[in-house]
């Protein structure tokens, strides 16, 4: 069999590079593809490469971990470079400017958004795959939240108006959980209601929703959207992402006039997702009444099954966790030694009413509280919730001395 049909072990690249070394005219050409192909395979959601003094650094994300693929030889580090810009649709000789295109790969079923960036060693490129995880594809009920927001949820998105908010830092899982969120009401609504997107970009086909994306090249941009989109009798909206003061404005005002808007953006916790708003300036009353329910998420590894006992003095009770057992990770074959393999969501929500213009903020305490039920559970490991989540915070930390 040929070297790239087992592209998913080291052998297959270390083979491939080799190639590269005898100055095969093919490399590049056969090394794009088969990183595209064994990402997909593993479920990386990106692969960097990095144009070092010495080498093209190749490595991947997998759990949301950035872990080393292999080296391309320097003097043939540029041909991937190019090679990839051709299938993007980039101007290869441009190499002193950013540039991003995408990729859609019919054979693999995978599209792909490359972005290059010119460095001090040449340029270097960021491969992001789209909808690559089999999580993209996920049922509200399957992606694996506390039983309370998926109740939350479900009530929630039933409803005619009001926003539902989908917080947390990039890489946590929002973008999943929103189009989750969509497929559930498309489910119980069968086809009775008139669902739209505005994303940037669409990174999943969603069948039953009017999905589109932002051009800011033919100055299209999120707020003219919104403001076009709602003149199409839309029930249902989900926002890509609220970057900014206009689109928050334009999102609460449809939230309070008809229409369910599902949006995500980048905030701590469920105190902090309410606040901002109120910060760029929102009046609070808009924001008291328009939304609906916010929930801030995170993701944490899996423990593999290779994981072993802890010390739950040494390794939970002093970092913070009050646990009676917990398990740490070991090494296989199976989760290449890492110790771990995909990945379970922490998750806090909170409801809000009239009766107060803000969510007191209450730290990441309930996100805590979340992830030391998958610790004491041995979903994962304290080590991994530190990572995520950073080392806990007294809840009432002692007074500096005078």
């Amino acid at each position: 069999m040929s070297v790239v049909a087992h592209l998913d072990t080291w052998q297959g690249f270390n083979a491939l590079i080799e190639r590269a070394r005898a100055r095969d005219p093919q490399f590049a050409t056969e090394f794009a593809n088969a990183v595209l192909r064994a990402a997909r395979d593993a479920g990386a959601s990106d692969v960097h490469l990095d144009p070092t003094a010495s080498a093209l650094a190749v490595r991947w994300r997998l759990d949301g971990v950035l872990q080393p693929l292999c080296d391309v030889p320097k003097d043939v580090g540029p041909n991937v470079i190019g090679r990839l810009k051709v299938l993007a649709g980039l101007l290869t000789y441009e190499t002193l400017l950013p540039q991003e295109g995408r990729i859609w790969d019919e054979a693999l079923r995978v599209e792909v958004r490359v972005s290059t960036f010119p460095t001090l060693y040449g340029e270097r490129a960021v491969l992001r795959l789209l909808g690559a995880s089999n999580s993209a594809h996920t049922a509200l009920e399957q992606l694996g939240l506390p039983a309370g927001v998926v109740e939350e949820l479900e009530q929630h998105l039933a409803a005619t108006s009001g926003a539902i908010l989908i917080v947390g830092p990039a890489g946590s899982g929002k973008t999943t959980t929103a189009y989750a969120c969509l497929r559930h009401i498309v489910a119980r609504s069968e086809a009775g209601r008139s669902i739209a997107s505005l994303e940037d970009p669409v990174e999943v086909a969603v069948e039953g929703v009017a999905q589109s994306q932002v051009n800011l090249a033919a100055e299209f941009d999120m707020a003219t959207g919104l403001r076009s989109l709602l003149r199409l009798d839309p029930e249902v909206i989900l926002i890509g992402e609220m970057r900014d003061r206009a689109t928050a404005e334009i999102a609460m005002q449809a939230a309070l006039t008809g229409q369910l808007v599902l949006t995500t953006f980048h905030a701590g916790n469920c105190g902090d997702a309410v606040n901002r708003p109120i910060e760029i300036g929102i009046p609070p009353y808009a924001v008291r009444n328009a939304v609906r329910l916010v929930v801030a998420q995170r993701l944490v590894r899996r423990l593999c099954s290779c994981s072993r006992p802890g010390d739950v003095e040494h390794d939970a009770r002093a970092l913070g966790f009050n646990v009676e057992q917990c398990w740490v990770a070991g090494a296989c074959e199976t989760c290449r030694s890492t110790g771990y393999r995909l990945r379970a969501l922490v998750a806090e929500w909170q409801t809000t009413g009239n009766a107060s213009p803000q969510i007191p903020a209450t730290g990441d305490e309930r996100l805590w509280a979340s992830a030391t039920s998958l610790v004491e559970t041995g979903v994962t490991s304290p080590q991994e919730v530190v990572r995520v989540l950073g080392l806990r915070r007294p809840a009432n930390p002692p007074l500096a001395p005078p």
